[in-house]
């Protein structure tokens, strides 16, 4: 019996974008039908020859990687119903094709057990990363968490208001924004893989713009301050003391990552001028490559403290430690804030606010950490040390 031919094509009118639908092409005793498919693309980034999209497809937020994966699917999924037709002496006539192809459609499932079970075959299927994974799924534990198990079709907008403004409530606008973000694009997916109906357009006019953390005022002096103040109100090398220790290091424009490489022997340097110490720190930055110093003022001092290994603090996983500054921010502070708010502080507050502009720090970009290099050098660090050193008097002195 001979099987039918089947494949992917685009067809009929295109919308307003130019963007064209894709069907699946079945024919057989020359006789030819088509099953419109989920996905619109542009003509330009349909690949026909190998039945794919093209990389870098403009796809609405999707990528060529999870278009291509469900298309894939779509079509082993026809081959397996016309070799069991076939199997079977059954004539593989479109008739009988299309109910089997439509089989699996449902439309009263639970929203949270249909989105983690594609979730789990886009990751199998090497279409997502982990991390991607980890943070969709979160976001879909939380909406369970606060709304139920909820059927797609029984999705409002109302509901998903109501789950952003209980975040909002507990003071975090920005986790509120990208739950709300995420769903929103695995409820497309949903939609897409199951082949539903966007009946109450749940995520419509809901605003969910991120701010950077950047955008915000990191930290106030005050703020700052307080965490000074508290480094000596706990015992050294206690869990408190070290994770402030390691937060006002970050606190001269460090990330996490940076601080995890630094070593006494590599990258600590001292000399003196006019009776004056001098210290700094070369860094590589772990994230961009790039090099720069972290001047280290005569108060500054108590925070270099060596572990045996060598290394300026003991060994952690990034997300032990914010959970650690989190719950010490809290109680310090009355707000929890990340190690990202150390690092803007630099640029906010310190470096602007005293007349020491960025190019004092972009200008020694680039300097090597070898001590040769450092020789010659250091005309340009001095510079910017004593800056540096007199913008940090003038904060301190704001505390007496």
């Amino acid at each position: 019996m001979k099987p039918p031919v089947i494949s992917i094509v685009q067809r009929g009118y295109q919308d307003r974008y130019g963007f064209q639908r894709l069907f699946l092409r079945y024919s057989w005793l020359y006789k030819t039908n088509y099953i419109a498919l989920s996905w619109k693309l542009l003509p330009k980034d349909w690949d026909q020859k190998t039945q794919t999209v093209k990389p870098r497809a403009t796809l609405g937020g999707e990528t060529a990687a999870i278009v291509n994966g469900d298309l894939s699917k779509t079509l082993n999924k026809a081959y397996s119903i016309i070799a069991d037709l076939i199997a079977n002496e059954l004539p593989p006539t479109f008739d009988a094709f299309k109910p089997k192809m439509g089989a699996e459609k449902k439309s009263a499932f639970l929203f949270f057990d249909a989105a983690v079970k594609m979730l789990d075959e886009e990751y199998a299927g090497k279409q997502i990363s982990a991390s991607t994974l980890k943070v969709y799924k979160a976001s879909l534990n939380k909406f369970k968490e606060l709304n139920g198990d909820l059927r797609m079709q029984e999705l409002t907008r109302d509901q998903v208001v109501a789950f952003k403004r209980n975040i909002v409530q507990g003071g975090k606008e920005n986790m509120a924004n990208q739950y709300v973000k995420y769903l929103k694009i695995i409820y497309s997916r949903v939609l897409k893989h199951y082949k539903l109906a966007d009946v109450h357009k749940p995520f419509e006019d809901v605003s969910i713009r991120i701010v950077k953390i950047s955008e915000k005022k990191s930290m106030t002096m005050g703020e700052y301050l307080t965490f000074r103040k508290a480094l000596a109100d706990y015992a050294p090398e206690s869990t408190e003391y070290e994770t402030i220790r390691r937060f006002l290091i970050m606190c001269r424009g460090l990330r996490f990552s940076d601080t995890t490489q630094i070593q006494k022997t590599q990258h600590y340097f001292t000399f003196e001028d006019g009776g004056t110490k001098f210290q700094y720190l070369t860094v590589n930055a772990q994230k961009t490559g790039t090099k720069g110093i972290v001047p280290i003022s005569a108060s500054d001092e108590v925070l270099l403290q060596w572990q045996p290994d060598g290394l300026l603090f003991e060994k952690l996983q990034y997300p032990v430690y914010v959970k650690r500054l989190k719950k010490l921010s809290l109680e310090l502070i009355g707000r929890e804030i990340t190690t990202h708010f150390g690092r803007h502080f630099t640029g906010d507050f310190i470096l602007n606010s005293t007349g020491m502009g960025l190019d004092d720090v972009k200008a020694i970009i680039g300097v090597k950490s070898d001590r040769i290099a450092e020789i010659y050098a250091q005309k340009d660090i001095k510079e910017v040390l004593k800056k540096f050193y007199a913008a940090v008097a003038n904060l301190e002195s704001k505390s007496d």
